[in-house]
């Protein structure tokens, strides 16, 4: 699979020529260039390195947290560090060591002029990196890395630091004040070496020592398309939709499955609906039937309180207690409340099925259990604002 890497500086695509690198499969260099859009080669894929001041690179502290405050922390870490609002810029974590994180910042805007502008190009990336994050570092010393338009001096702090020159044959007037500060507070550095672009031409290394004031060498050419790639700044509101459909891709057996099971569960909850229907469609007309017979000569209005009323008719025809009786529902009463019942009420009132009870002041605490278990037992229960309650038994419908 071929990969094209461009190098997008600040001024692009105000100046539309940029350099890039075709690489195979391997990784090596195919082709090589600087062109517009138009004379870029052909590839199976699309890789953007930043250079330069596009993005900052910066240390800072930050406690753990759950992924969702993370951006928040961030934010607040980075606050006194920033020149622009945080909400204009986009963080991206790089590496982290316990509470101590390196994150690339880079202003929201610039991703999505870049982001608009590549897709129009047919060019969408599926990874944009920083070009600091692959700055030239020496552990001995400081490491300046020169391009046509800018440089990256690594080992004066914690993240190389990039900033424009003007000439890159001359020392830039920035690194010389850097140098000045570290030898007051006694931080000079051993060497400074010297990595330039392949296309520019070495410097005066006795003229650059005599400057600056230290030993400074020179290495290999800086080649800004050899790097392995790492933090992706394509995260959050920027993942190409390329990306989004290939997690897609690799999330759909486990999709599949979790539909399969919601269809089965569906299929099984529709079926229990049917069957719930059926068997109270099965006991209305059993209901229907045992009226007809019961009661032949009476319309079918309310079956349940109908019966219940023959019923209770009956009852009282051979001598027997109605359910709707003041001691019926006393009855009740007393096995809901148990051992409380004893001494529990002020006063009763009874009325055409109804038993009105007030109780004493010590059930007080114990009237919502005691309401509670009367429900469950079958009866109506009403409640006044005074502690009273309306006892009748229920009729279902």
């Amino acid at each position: 699979m071929s990969i094209l890497r461009l190098y997008i500086t600040e001024h692009w695509p105000l100046e539309p020529e940029c350099d890039w690198a075709l690489l195979g499969a391997d990784g090596q260099p195919l082709e090589q260039g600087r062109s517009d859009p138009r004379h870029w080669p052909k590839a199976d894929s699309c890789e953007v390195l930043l250079a330069g001041a596009q993005t900052v690179w910066l240390s800072v502290r930050l406690p753990r947290a759950p992924k969702r405050e993370q951006e928040r922390l961030v934010r607040f870490a980075l606050e006194d560090q920033l020149i622009q609002e945080p909400d204009s810029q986009h963080f991206v974590i790089s590496d982290r060591q316990d509470e101590q994180a390196r994150v690339i910042v880079v202003a929201r805007e610039r991703m999505r002029n870049l982001a608009a502008q590549l897709e129009a190009l047919h060019r969408v990336p599926h990874f944009l990196g920083s070009e600091l994050e692959y700055a030239p570092q020496r552990e001995d010393g400081w490491t300046l890395t020169l391009t046509r338009t800018h440089a990256l001096l690594a080992g004066a702090g914690p993240c190389p630091i990039p900033f424009d020159i003007e000439d890159p044959a001359q020392p830039p007037s920035l690194l010389a004040t850097l140098l000045e500060q570290a030898r007051e507070s006694n931080r000079l550095p051993a060497r400074l070496v010297l990595c330039r672009a392949e296309d520019l031409a070495a410097s005066d290394l006795d003229a650059w020592t005599q400057v600056l004031g230290l030993p400074v060498e020179d290495e290999s050419p800086y080649v800004w398309h050899s790097f392995a790639a790492t933090t992706n700044l394509l995260q959050g509101e920027f993942v190409p939709d390329q990306r989004r459909g290939a997690l897609l891709r690799r999330m759909r057996p486990a999709l599949l499955l979790a539909g399969g099971v919601l269809a089965i569960e569906l299929v099984v909850s529709l079926g229990q609906v049917v069957w719930q229907r059926q068997q109270v469609a099965d006991a209305q007309a059993k209901m229907r039937s045992v009226f007809t017979s019961t009661l032949p000569n009476q319309p079918m209005v309310n079956p349940a309180a109908q019966l219940r009323r023959q019923v209770n008719e009956q009852r009282r025809q051979h001598g027997q207690l109605p359910d709707d009786d003041v001691l019926s529902l006393l009855t009740e009463y007393g096995e809901a409340a148990g051992g409380d019942a004893r001494e529990s009420l002020n006063e009763i009132r009874y009325e055409e099925g109804r038993v009105d009870l007030t109780p004493s002041p010590a059930m007080q605490p114990r009237m919502e259990a005691l309401v509670e278990r009367l429900r469950q037992r079958g009866m109506s229960v009403n409640t006044a604002a005074d502690g009273k309650l309306a006892l009748r038994r229920e009729t279902l419908q």
